[in-house]
């Protein structure tokens, strides 16, 4: 398995550990009942909750952008240094967005977001080439 699979599964990991924290969240806020239930009466998140539910969609976003780019160029055997490199920095910029996101830091969040789309353009670049 090449680097850029790798970095794939470990963002599906980061997805699948926030949707984890975030269920948590419901269930310890809200009580098993509620949480299990369809939430439609809930009041709306704020503060660092609602900071975390953005997050996660916002990584759910850019998953379905890196995803087919990163499968399309394995199956094509375009992997290369620069791909890889271009995942790695998405991976960790996706992981210090997501910090950051839920914990408020406006400046640096942009900062992580605009490095994993960098990260998605060198990871993607041999199918423009």
């Amino acid at each position: 398995m090449n680097i850029e699979i790798e970095m794939l599964a470990a963002t599906a990991g980061l997805l699948l550990l926030m949707t984890l924290i975030q269920g948590t969240r419901n269930v310890l806020l809200l009580g098993l009942s509620t949480a299990a239930g369809n939430q439609h009466n809930i009041a709306a998140w704020t503060g660092w909750n609602d900071r975390l539910n953005r997050a996660i969609d916002n990584l759910k976003e850019a998953i379905v952008i890196f995803m087919p780019l990163t499968i399309a160029v394995q199956l094509l055997g375009l992997s290369n240094e620069t791909t890889a490199l271009g995942a790695q920095i998405f991976v960790a910029a996706r992981i210090v967005h997501v910090i950051v996101y839920t914990l408020g830091v406006p400046w640096i969040r942009t900062v992580a977001w605009t490095a994993g789309v960098v990260g998605i353009i060198f990871a993607a670049s041999p199918l423009v080439a």
